[in-house]
């Protein structure tokens, strides 16, 4: 929805604003620190709460009325724009905190610094936006209704213990990477593996909280609700997969060290167990401080190529030593520190593991010890299919329920872009017509014949009076008719749209219909092209022509946003008041009593008089 002001240029005088006069920088930053925090036609979701301007301008005046300067409104530019910051911030913490923690053993203890303060500026954000929520309204989806209360915007937060969450997401764990560091190379693996666990139950879910904050970014871009879901499932995959990839790399070789506690058979005059081994590799090959005893009561390795090479055909020869599966792990394991593996391949390599074990293509030796590997493997493989299920409803549910209208606008988009083509038809004109076409069904088709011809007589005259008896109740001529009378009315009334620029009435011309502004903003000019005033959502024009069939139009009127108007024709009236001679004499001589009123100022009526003279 694009502002008024964008597009026309109004001739009207500037209305006082009430508010602190003067132009002071501070007064001058407050008023734009407020208007970003108003409801904005801008926001992708305006125009699915709030149709019309007006309604966005009476939506800014309850929040300015009624509610503290600090509360923001969830459609707001400001909250529009710090959705897109927090989708990012969000997204970028979760996959950093899982990937640095699980492959901490592998990272340069130099590089700790630098990550920790990232990561630390994106939990700062993340704690700003948990304080935020707590002055943001929300929006409940199923009364299409916002919610700026205070009080009823605390509860919200404090319901189900979002907020807890909300904190627990925004603490900087990132801050253990030293302390972590020391549990592997120290023997206090259990600690490590406790936090890894409780980092991924954490957070493994919450991709459902980064797409919330997604959804924003294409409807920006006009992207269908179609478009929007599969981009949505396909963040959420890679969310997923990344997490259990990265879990999955580091969980063997913490449960290697916390499950070996007897003593492994002796070679080289030394007794290792293997995940004390692994230890001692990745100390060598990742830190390189072979000058730094380890902290703990037992010898370190040497690790020189001779030992390594003899320590790996040991596990090679003694295959009943280990299980087949366990001894594959450690080789591989071993094999990579001495390799030197880059990180990207390890990752790169667990995550392809990952994959084939969710899809079920092929069996994946995953973990280490024998209970670990089989736990992690049903883990990994019941939620490849939980995933993939998850997937496939959610498509299905997409094809075949909630957009079926969806796809039936779509089909029909098709066939007026097809018969724009074999018609020739200019690209405005074209541009147009999909306009109107979208303005009027919302990106949902229905066909409003066939749902009107399958309801009863008195369910449709219940849906028409709920949503147009509030316009002909604000009419003086229709004023103490009887309500069946006025049912009848409101069931006669004919839906018309207008696009910006529309010419809706033009001076000059005979006058058959009386029009009823449901939604939109539209301009009245005299015959002169002089502006004199705006019409707005409940506004209504031309109800002398009615009566009289031989009236002109005082004035144009014009659609400055898409206008929703309901049409009530001279026929339709006249046929449905003759049976009450006696209202139509009483609504006769109030019409005659007003034309003669104008036609007696006919010499000294100015342009602004117009207006008034046109409204009635």
């Amino acid at each position: 929805m694009t502002d008024i002001a964008d597009r026309h240029r109004c001739n009207l005088p500037p209305q006082t604003e009430n508010g602190p006069s003067g132009s002071s920088l501070w007064r001058n930053i407050r008023r734009r620190l407020r208007k970003i925090t108003m409801l904005s036609p801008e926001h992708p979701d305006t125009e699915t709460y709030f149709r019309s301007i007006a309604q966005i301008a009476n939506e800014n005046k309850r929040l300015l009325r009624d509610y503290p300067a600090c509360i923001i409104h969830p459609l707001s530019t400001f909250h529009f724009y710090w959705d897109v910051v927090i989708f990012f911030a969000l997204l970028t913490h979760l996959l950093t905190l899982s990937f640095v923690v699980s492959y901490l053993i592998y990272i340069d203890v130099d590089d700790f610094p630098a990550i920790i303060q990232f990561d630390l500026v994106l939990c700062v954000v993340l704690g700003l936006d948990n304080i935020l929520k707590l002055f943001t309204g929300y929006v409940v989806e199923k009364r299409k209704t916002v919610v700026l209360d205070p009080k009823k915007i605390l509860l919200h937060r404090f319901k189900y213990l979002r907020i807890v969450y909300d904190c627990i997401g925004a603490m900087p764990f990132i801050l253990l990477l030293y302390k972590l560091d020391t549990c592997y190379y120290q023997s206090e693996q259990f600690f490590y593996l406790v936090f890894a666990l409780f980092l991924y139950f954490a957070n493994i879910l919450r991709f459902h909280e980064v797409n919330r904050r997604f959804e924003t970014i294409p409807k920006f871009f006009k992207a269908t609700e179609n478009q929007i879901t599969i981009m949505k499932l396909i963040i959420g995959t890679i969310y997923v997969l990344h997490w259990t990839s990265c879990i999955a790399d580091i969980l063997p070789m913490l449960v290697f060290y916390t499950h070996d506690h007897g003593e492994f058979p002796e070679w080289n005059s030394t007794g290792y167990l293997v995940g004390d081994f692994l230890v001692d590799m990745y100390w060598r090959t990742y830190r390189a401080d072979d000058e730094v005893p380890y902290q703990i009561g037992r010898q370190r390795s040497g690790m020189d190529r001779l030992e390594y090479w003899e320590y790996r055909n040991y596990l090679w020869n003694n295959k009943f030593t280990l299980a087949s599966r366990d001894q594959r792990y450690v080789l591989l394991k071993l094999d990579d520190a001495f390799r030197n593996e880059t990180l990207p391949s390890i990752y790169v390599r667990s995550m392809m593991d990952s994959i084939q074990i969710a899809m079920q293509s092929s069996h994946v030796d995953k973990a280490g010890p024998m209970a670990t590997n089989s736990w992690l493997t049903a883990y990994a493989v019941l939620s490849g299919w939980l995933w993939l299920t998850y997937i496939l409803f959610t498509m299905i549910r997409m094809v075949t329920s909630t957009d079926l209208s969806a796809t039936k606008y779509d089909e029909i988009v098709n066939e007026l872009k097809a018969y724009a083509y074999n018609r020739r038809l200019s690209p405005e004109l074209k541009e147009k017509m999909l306009r109107h076409f979208a303005n009027r069904y919302r990106m949902r088709y229905f066909d409003e014949e066939s749902i009107q011809n399958t309801i009863s007589a008195n369910l449709r005259r219940s849906i028409r009076m709920e949503t147009c008896q509030h316009l002909v109740n604000n009419v003086e001529l229709f004023r103490n008719l009887p309500h069946a009378l006025i049912e009848d009315i409101v069931d006669r009334l004919k839906l018309e749209l207008f696009l910006e620029n529309d010419v809706i009435i033009q001076a000059g011309s005979l006058g058959d219909a009386m029009y009823f502004i449901a939604s939109g903003t539209a301009a009245v000019y005299s015959a002169s092209g002089k502006e004199l005033g705006h019409l707005a959502d409940g506004a209504h024009f031309g109800e002398i022509c009615l009566l009289k069939t031989d009236q002109k139009r005082t004035a144009n009127v014009v659609a400055l946003e898409v206008c929703e108007v309901y049409k009530l024709s001279f026929g339709d009236f006249q046929m449905l008041i003759e049976p009450h001679s006696y209202l139509l004499e009483r609504m006769q001589k109030l019409a005659n009593e007003r034309l003669a009123k104008s036609q007696g100022m006919k010499d000294k009526i100015s342009e602004e008089d117009v207006y008034d003279n046109f409204l009635q």
